[in-house]
């Protein structure tokens, strides 16, 4: 047997888009002849409207702050980039200026090597010779890595440990001869070159994306882990 509560269930059903379970016309031929059923449904519409309209109200409502935050954020991005491209480009000035001090001393050591350096008997030194040119052979392929990574950058991070470690272990083995003041001026020049160079590529690496890698880096090891 139909009974109000059954018409009022399918009434909501209805108003929801779901299916009533119940033939329409049965619906509203109940509805045409119940009060209760149709004020039952005449609320329900009212509020299912109500509702749809505090929705619509709420969402116009809301401001749109995309364009404040982008306005806010743009000049700092604009900042950042700005110098960034600047100490990428004196990075790349510095490296270029440093190459071409390697270039010079392999030119030297070249033409030292030329001349061929003679001993006390008179006789060509082979062995000084072949050092002077294994000597210019190392500063054209440094000079050379340089204008390279003044050229394209992104090979920098490349470049950085092999000049680090030319460096470090240079200062190592010439530690004992800086100590006691008997370092040669070759040793002080090939360190100091060494030492500019490692500090062009560091600040060009770092100007280009070694920033980020480093944030990312710092970020990962503080994170908390989740559990």
């Amino acid at each position: 047997m139909l009974t109000c509560d059954h018409v009022q269930a399918a009434l909501s059903a209805r108003l929801d888009g779901e299916p009533t379970g119940i033939d329409d016309d049965v619906i509203d031929a109940h509805l045409s002849t119940c009060l209760e059923c149709r004020a039952f449904y005449e609320d329900a519409a009212r509020f299912n409207r109500s509702l749809a309209f505090g929705d619509a109200t709420e969402r116009e409502s809301v401001p749109d702050l995309s364009e404040a935050i982008l306005a806010g954020v743009e000049p700092m991005w604009r900042q950042q980039a700005a110098t960034r491209a600047w100490n990428l480009a004196l990075a790349r000035v510095a490296m270029v200026l440093v190459g071409m001090g390697w270039a010079a001393w392999a030119i030297v050591l070249l033409v030292q090597s030329g001349a061929h350096a003679n001993d006390v008997l008179g006789q060509i030194d082979a062995v000084h010779e072949r050092l002077l040119s294994e000597a210019a052979a190392t500063r054209c392929a440094l000079a050379f890595g340089l204008f390279f990574a003044a050229w394209q950058p992104r090979i920098t991070g490349g470049l950085l440990p092999l000049f680090g470690a030319l460096w470090t272990f240079s200062f190592g083995l010439s530690a004992k001869e800086l100590i006691l003041g008997e370092l040669s001026g070759s040793s002080a020049l090939q360190l100091g070159l060494l030492f500019l160079s490692v500090l062009c590529l560091l600040w060009s690496w770092l100007s280009h994306k070694g920033w980020a890698i480093v944030s990312q880096g710092i970020r990962s090891l503080t994170a908390s882990p989740h559990s």
